[in-house]
């Protein structure tokens, strides 16, 4: 399993001195690494976990885990078994994204079933900000509010993003 964090940090209850480093420059939380040792507990029962590759945990309203190309299905378990043990776990809704090519596929994944009209980028006080167009009859569809968006993008990226509603 890959994970942000080493195997022995995963195994133990205390973190080597690479990984405090991480998380004391905020690379990584408190949060993301109780989630990634509960899904290596799990992998030691479920062998299709131990080949994955966790990019990164994000807790925005929901808990977003974020997988290497093609492991969102073997984190999700067959009929979601996997992913309601950690839901149950944390008492959160969970959704799960594949790390996407380029900016533009992650944001549609991310708001999806929402839909995006368009992005734009504007340019404002030497910062550059995304705009990011979303039809207003869809706003209900998202599943995260827009600051939590704002936040996962500028987490996961390090870019400023907002969501914007049109008619």
């Amino acid at each position: 399993m890959q994970t942000p964090i080493c195997d022995k940090c995963l195994e133990s209850k205390n973190l080597c001195i690479s990984c405090q480093e991480k998380l004391k420059n905020n690379e990584i939380t408190k949060k993301e690494i109780d989630v990634l040792r509960h899904i290596y507990k799990l992998s030691n029962k479920t062998r299709s976990l131990k080949h994955i590759k966790i990019v990164k945990v994000i807790d925005c309203g929901v808990l977003l885990i974020i997988t290497g190309r093609g492991d969102v299905a073997k984190l999700v378990g067959k009929a979601g078994s996997i992913v309601k043990l950690i839901a149950k776990k944390f008492k959160k809704s969970i959704r799960i994204l594949e790390e996407a090519p380029n900016f533009r596929d992650f944001i549609e994944e991310l708001i999806t079933p929402a839909n995006v009209k368009g992005i734009n980028t504007l340019y404002r006080d030497n910062e550059e900000i995304f705009r990011v167009r979303v039809p207003e009859i869809q706003r209900k569809h998202l599943i995260m509010s827009p600051e939590n968006f704002s936040y996962v993008i500028s987490d996961f990226y390090d870019k400023k993003a907002e969501i914007v509603f049109e008619i």
